[in-house]
């Protein structure tokens, strides 16, 4: 049996999410007083992130949204949370998957989070699988130095 290493980035990262997946849900159900301030910046590349086409060509990499007064419609799922936020005076609903968060912050009681982003499995094993491939390509690589004869 192969035994393997811990890996603690991954876990906290997890840790932290469920952290800002509890505060959001305690928003949701008006539950935190509305002294909070919430800024939250995820990637906007990432899978399963739901933005008008107005907004991913203005965000191309990442945005930041301000949770406090101006939202509606928040809703949490299992790995995302939708929310409707006012871009100059458009309506705009957006779905954000939990993983694409990068940052966290809530300046009323100066706090703030800095997450990891991973790659999907899917993405890590596919990569795996052609670092395998150029490993074993380059093995089949022959020097010509081991034919050359010396020059002494």
């Amino acid at each position: 049996m192969e035994k393997e290493f811990i890996d603690y980035g991954k876990r906290i990262n997890a840790a932290l999410l469920q952290v800002i997946k509890e505060i959001i849900q305690d928003l949701s159900e008006s539950k935190i007083s509305s002294n909070h301030c919430f800024y939250i910046t995820f990637d906007t590349t990432h899978e399963g992130v739901i933005l008008s086409k107005k907004l991913k060509k203005e965000y191309p990499k990442q945005m930041t949204i301000i949770l406090q007064n101006q939202f509606w419609d928040l809703k949490i799922k299992k790995d995302s949370f939708n929310v409707t936020l006012s871009f100059n005076r458009i309506k705009e609903m957006l779905s954000i998957p939990f993983e694409s968060i990068k940052k966290f912050n809530d300046p009323f009681v100066k706090f703030s989070l800095e997450l990891e982003i991973r790659q999907s499995e899917k993405k890590l094993i596919k990569k795996s699988k052609t670092d395998e491939k150029v490993k074993t390509d380059s093995k089949k690589i022959i020097s010509l130095e081991s034919f050359r004869k010396d020059k002494k």
